[in-house]
């Protein structure tokens, strides 16, 4: 009965939300790359999920209402707070009025009543899944003190994960004056979000069941994320997670990942107007969102660029037995997401030696796995890495260069020098001595044998 409840609170939001006159400028009026996907965002990052990377960002960094995909951040705050111990997954929650001061009836709710008791994790489940507002004030209020202290430490998680150009004024997604975001910044907070395996379980499966508290019977909590419900108009396999979002200034939004074979994306999605295209197709986030997933698994695999042990250079190295210089090789295997039309031929590199960096000799004797400098690649516009460099091999010191080396820089130092001369001057004292010595006694000889 509670999840028929659920899925008819979806379907009306939904209902409500397609009858509403959309205020977004066209997408497709922003500038957009040229050999991206075609979609009806406002602003988009695709990225692999994996690394990190952006492989395709349109307006990545334009100020947007972010709607319900706030509470990504809340949620996370919420998950940390479990792991300081400052709350427990089974603690019970009550609901005040001050939780559900700013509830507006148009907002995804789930009917929480001023002093109605619910767990922790239902609540979690709540502001996740159905998108509850009411849920995420009770949320917040609880760890904050109070809304408004929440939302500072809201805002404190943003800047420390570097969203620079994010501001919440408060933790559901309600459009506000000064509530905003941009969808890199949306990017940088969900991947820290999904980083935490306490924030992925939330995720885990598109339904939840909750226990009867002392205002209601137990029930299910459903996502509104159709791209995670098998069955729906809208499932896509490999979907998982994270957030939707809507409002009439933001549009319909959704940040997720999908998984197909070894390909790992996420994409933020922000802004899509829902309607039909030219050729009368439905549009919303679920359609925009799996158009540029569609195009991404379609455009890139992972590649090797440096395989596992590569050399990929050679560094000169004195008073080496053998050999006069070392090569550099990768520890492990580079790969990227790089189109399928990749060649090799079309990447270029930097290296970087350290000893070249630093002016000094490479000077054996050298061991294999020594770090040696790093390797930079580049396609395009796009860099991977540093990776570091290491010795291929070991390479023994000359004993024979050795001995020449350390009597040449012997005679090299200075004050040997000095000491030189000054046994040089001493020997030659010391001659003068001896030869004046032995003329005068020879003197004195003669002198005597004349006196007979």
């Amino acid at each position: 009965m509670k999840k028929q409840f659920f899925l008819v609170v979806l379907a009306l939001f939904l209902l409500i939300s397609a009858l509403a006159p959309p205020v977004l400028a066209d997408p497709l009026d922003e500038p957009r790359p040229s050999n991206g996907p075609e979609h009806h965002a406002l602003a988009v990052i695709l990225a692999d999920a994996k690394t990190g990377e952006i492989l395709y960002a349109q307006n990545p960094n334009q100020r947007i209402h972010p709607a319900s995909t706030t509470k990504i951040i809340t949620a996370l705050l919420a998950v940390e707070a479990l792991a300081r111990g400052d709350v427990a997954i089974g603690d019970t929650l009550v609901t005040t009025e001050t939780a559900l001061a700013d509830m507006i009836a148009t907002g995804m709710n789930i009917g929480l009543e001023v002093g109605e008791e619910m767990s922790f994790q239902a609540l979690l489940y709540a502001a996740m899944l159905v998108s509850a507002n009411d849920a995420t004030n009770v949320i917040a209020e609880h760890l904050g003190g109070s809304i408004d202290g929440f939302v500072e430490m809201m805002n404190e998680r943003a800047a420390q994960i570097g969203a620079e150009d994010t501001n919440f004024t408060n933790p559901h997604g309600l459009t506000a004056d000064n509530h905003y975001t941009t969808a890199y910044d949306m990017f940088l907070i969900s991947r820290a979000a999904m980083n935490n395996p306490r924030f992925v379980e939330l995720l885990d499966a598109p339904e939840r069941p909750f226990a009867a508290t002392n205002l209601r019977g137990a029930g299910i909590f459903s996502s509104t994320n159709l791209m995670t419900v098998y069955g729906s108009a809208y499932y896509y396999p490999g979907a998982f997670g994270i957030k939707t979002g809507f409002t009439l200034a933001a549009g319909f939004c959704l940040v997720s990942t999908a998984t197909r074979d070894d390909v790992a994306l996420m994409a933020v999605v922000m802004g899509v107007s829902q309607g039909e295209d030219y050729d009368g197709a439905t549009i919303n986030h679920f359609t925009e969102t799996a158009r540029i997933y569609d195009w991404a698994f379609d455009t890139f695999t992972y590649q090797e660029l440096r395989y596992a042990g590569q050399r990929v250079a050679s560094v000169p190295v004195s008073m080496a037995e053998g050999a006069d210089s070392v090569y550099l090789r990768t520890e492990e295997a580079i790969t990227a997401l790089m189109p399928v039309s990749f060649s090799l031929a079309d990447l270029s590199y930097d290296i970087v030696i350290h000893n070249e960096v630093a002016g000094y000799e490479l000077v054996a004797p050298i061991t294999q796995g020594r770090l040696l400098g790093e390797i930079t690649l580049f396609y395009g516009d796009r860099s991977f890495g540093p990776f570091t460099l290491y010795a291929a091999s070991n390479i023994r010191l000359s004993r024979w260069d050795y001995i020449q080396q350390e009597v040449t820089d012997t005679f090299d130092n200075i004050w040997v020098q000095v000491a030189i001369v000054v046994l040089l001057l001493l020997f030659v004292l010391y001659i003068v001595y001896v030869v004046r010595h032995a003329i005068l006694k020879r003197r004195r000889r003669r002198a005597r044998m004349g006196r007979r």
